[in-house]
């Protein structure tokens, strides 16, 4: 198993390849779709012990539903797909996306489909998470982080606002602080009880972190393959009528019915 301060290398590493500040916060959503061009994001609700999915070769996976797309054939290959539960709060499903990433990009394993279950404890799964939480904000990160503010003790509303300002679920952020020896055992365990998203709104802050996909979300894609449907119709490969047909298998209703 990979030791955590190659995971935080692999981070601090990806974020440079992507021109990104080692210490600061990141949209990942936006970056990810910027620098995998061959990457399509597929939100859906799935079961409580499912965090995600994702598909290193598309070619290796016998989907009968992406059989149809004639426009891509031969040229498959290269496509990557991460499936994000929507049922699981915003800052879950960065912290999926993060974690997904890790096997499309680092991860040795060979298997064309990887299911992620909160229950699955293999050297694999843990990887994942450990890179997930350094690349939303790396060691270095963090260490700089408490030292620009001053922190010397961490209250609920310290954590609230760190949390806020890099975007990272409140268990991340408590498994973070007590790596980092920021809290006790015990300080940890009571936080994690706490009423998360009540408590940053009386901080001041917007609960949208801590709470799931809005029903409008929760079937939703983004990326290349809503790119590659466009380009077909553009390129007179597909009529009208199978581009909605595509769109609709995507859930994106939006871009079919012209909605604004």
């Amino acid at each position: 198993m990979r030791d955590k301060i190659k995971l935080n290398s692999f981070a601090v590493e990806l974020r440079r390849d992507w021109d990104l500040n080692p210490y600061s916060p990141i949209d990942l959503f936006s970056i990810v779709l910027s620098k995998l061009p061959d990457l399509t994001i597929l939100f859906y609700p799935m079961s409580d012990n499912t965090s995600g999915m994702c598909i290193k070769n598309i070619n290796g996976i016998d989907l009968n539903e992406l059989k149809e797309i004639e426009f891509s054939k031969g040229k498959l290959s290269n496509d990557m797909f991460i499936c994000i539960n929507s049922n699981m709060s915003k800052g879950r499903q960065r912290f999926t996306l993060a974690h997904e990433l890790y096997h499309l990009l680092f991860e040795e394993d060979k298997r064309d489909l990887i299911i992620c279950e909160t229950s699955n404890d293999d050297d694999s799964e843990i990887e994942a998470n450990i890179f997930a939480s350094y690349l939303i904000m790396t060691y270095e990160g963090l260490e700089r982080y408490a030292k620009t503010n001053n922190l010397t003790e961490w209250s609920l509303e310290e954590i609230i606002r760190a949390e806020q300002y890099f975007q990272i679920s409140h268990h991340a952020m408590l498994f973070r602080l007590r790596e980092h020896e920021f809290i006790s055992l015990e300080e940890c365990k009571e936080l994690r009880s706490v009423q998360i998203g009540y408590n940053a709104r009386i901080n001041g802050f917007s609960d949208s972190l801590y709470v799931p996909s809005t029903k409008s979300e929760k079937y939703f894609s983004l990326g290349k393959y809503i790119r590659s449907v466009e380009k077909a119709f553009n390129d007179n490969k597909i009529s009208p009528g199978k581009r909605d047909e595509l769109l609709l298998d995507a859930f994106r209703s939006d871009l079919t019915y012209k909605f604004f």
